[in-house]
């Protein structure tokens, strides 16, 4: 154990002093730009698992009334998509859509916020202010070991030097800044830790093969794929590393059925994965069961969206991570210096490249740059590090004045993303260059070149949009809607069928009226509503309502506004419907709906 520790913190390198002034820099920025609460959003989807434990004992979700008062309380979420309802058929209730794997990391440091709250007088709900320090300072933890692990691994392959420009790349070219210094408690906080343990076990195991290295592989793969199962594409690393050509994959393969070796890291990985397995067992009543039921979003492996990822203004890796341009000179070095990691590394960067181009919501919600490829940096920055190997000097300049460049840029929109001069989510060209070397506040004229905000509800400006369509249903009106019927046939089409641009405004009109039926109750429980959602494989989601629940007059005129989401693929159905949900039977006389597309494109 002391040796092992003196292995990962030695005091007499100059690299070691370099990372801790790197990570001191992280802390301090966290500090100075203040701390949003970090179990809030997805996080609070992964600490699910922990509120319920720490608060009543048990993993089961009957209702959603506790979540919906933190919500109130904490305002770390402006609705509860992190659950999903349960069939009576698995013991209804709602679930978090989020594995366990970062809960089970988290749970030491939230155990002891747990205490302290109780010590201290604050609410033990899960989510007062000792939960959220607590979570702040597991994750601090995962940030520094890390790092720990990152350096080891450089300095196993190359010179004091070129760790500590590996080392300063990392942090201050690259948006894992953004991602340890503000996005404090986000799953790839850990996953880069896991993934720089894996890389280091790799190498030790493949340097002397021990049962020790092994079951340490697969605790690492095991926890990659309990936090986020794509994960499990980690694999390829302890997998192909070494391989030099299809003859040694094969006999590493073969390598892997007969040795006992990697049948301990596989069955080590599997049972770290049954920890998930037998939570869903217990909530759902089945072992396997999909969670991100979404039907707006979800890993579609036919729909790459590939140089979305790498090259849009919205969300490009390449446009605010630049210094990554570098893994092509890093691949030729691989190439020619360490031949032995090559395949293992390439495989490894074009299927993850492909595996997250493929989640339909391709520019994960709020953050700077892509951050589902912050986690995979210990693989990049090793592969970077092979390319500025042994350069000439004035190579050496070319690079230096690159990486210069590209820290100096990637510091400055850190700032500017912080102080929401960059948007999290909805950037465009023209905003990009509007904004560009920018310390003030964009201005309204601005904040007009950004992607329309989908939260929308009202369509206030038609006069930018032109009427192009209006849509009327094929089944014939009026139609009466009664317990039999409770909803007329979906009016729809297409939306590639209406444009091509990147939303549509939608006007929804219906006339109801009231029947003989009705009008026998005086009081009575009544509701019906005109609806809109989109379609993926007819399955519905963005659903939006408008509700009727009394008559006034015989007959009623409804209308509903409604933008378009980011939809999941341009075949997807824009659909209206009248919906009877409970009362007497009422008559649909008309039904119809117009489409507004807007009369220029923002870029």
């Amino acid at each position: 154990m002391k040796k092992l520790i003196s292995s990962l913190f030695p005091y007499k390198s100059a690299s070691w002093y370099v990372l801790l002034a790197l990570f001191a820099y992280i802390i301090y920025l966290k500090f100075d730009f203040g701390i949003p609460n970090p179990l809030a959003w997805d996080t609070m989807g992964y600490h699910v698992y922990l509120a319920e434990l720490f608060t009543d004992g048990d993993l089961l979700i009957p209702d959603l009334q506790f979540y919906e008062g933190i919500m109130g309380t904490y305002e770390n979420t402006t609705s509860l998509y992190q659950f999903i309802p349960l069939s009576p058929e698995n013991g209804g209730g709602y679930i978090t859509k989020y594995t366990s794997g970062w809960a089970i990391l988290h749970g030491p440091f939230i155990y002891f916020g747990h205490l302290y709250a109780g010590w201290m007088g604050y609410a033990q709900d899960g989510f007062s202010t000792p939960y959220q320090i607590s979570a702040i300072i597991g994750s601090l933890f995962y940030s520094f070991l890390g790092l720990v692990f990152l350096r080891k691994i450089c300095l196993h392959f190359f010179s004091e030097k070129l760790t500590i420009l590996l080392l300063a790349i990392l942090v201050l070219g690259t948006n894992y800044l953004h991602m340890n210094a503000m996005c404090t408690g986000l799953s790839h906080v850990s996953l880069f830790t896991l993934y720089t343990a894996l890389i280091y076990f790799t190498i030790k195991f493949h340097d002397n093969k021990s049962i020790k290295f092994a079951f340490l592989i697969g605790l690492s793969l095991g926890f990659l794929a309990l936090i986020r199962p794509t994960e499990l594409v980690a694999a390829l690393i302890p997998l192909i590393y070494g391989v030099t050509s299809w003859k040694t994959l094969v006999e590493r393969f073969l390598e892997v059925f007969k040795t006992h070796y990697y049948w301990v890291a596989i069955v080590c990985m599997i049972l770290v994965g049954t920890i998930q397995l037998f939570y869903w067992n217990y909530a759902t009543g089945q072992l396997f069961f999909y969670s991100y039921v979404h039907n707006g979003e979800a890993l579609d492996l036919n729909r790459p969206h590939i140089m979305e990822v790498l090259f849009s203004f919205r969300k490009g890796w390449l446009v605010y991570t630049p210094v990554m341009a570098l893994l092509v000179l890093g691949f030729i070095g691989v190439y020619k210096r360490q031949k032995a990691l090559f395949f293992g590394t390439l495989a490894f960067t074009l299927i993850n490249l492909y595996v997250i181009s493929c989640w339909t919501v391709w520019w994960y919600a709020g953050s700077f740059s892509q951050r589902a490829l912050e986690h995979s940096y210990p693989i990049y920055i090793l592969i970077i590090g092979f390319g500025l190997m042994g350069l000439a000097n004035c190579k050496k300049i070319i690079i230096g004045v690159f990486v210069s460049l590209c820290v100096v840029l990637n510091l400055f929109q850190t700032y500017q993303i912080r102080h929401a001069i960059l948007h999290q989510s909805n950037m465009t060209k023209s905003y990009y260059f509007s904004v560009f070397g920018q310390t003030t506040p964009p201005t309204p004229e601005q904040k007009e070149l950004l992607l329309i905000n989908r939260e929308l509800t009202e369509f206030k400006n038609p006069e930018d949009y032109n009427l192009i369509q209006t849509i009327r249903p094929e089944f014939e009106l009026p139609m009466l809607l009664n317990v039999e019927t409770p909803q007329t046939p979906l009016v729809k089409l297409p939306y590639n069928s209406f444009s091509e641009k990147d939303h549509l405004w939608i006007r929804a009109y219906a006339t109801i009226e009231r029947t003989e039926e009705l009008e026998r109750y005086e009081e009575v429980a009544f509701a019906a509503h005109l609806s809109i959602c989109m379609l993926y494989h007819e399955r519905t989601y963005s659903w939006r309502n408008t509700p009727v629940e009394e008559f006034e007059t015989d007959e009623v005129n409804l209308t509903k506004e409604y933008l378009t989401p980011d939809i999941r693929t341009m075949e997807d159905e824009i659909a209206v419907r009248v919906w009877l949900q409970y009362g007497p039977a009422i008559q649909v006389k008309d039904l119809y709906f117009e489409v507004y597309e807007p009369k220029i494109q923002i870029e």
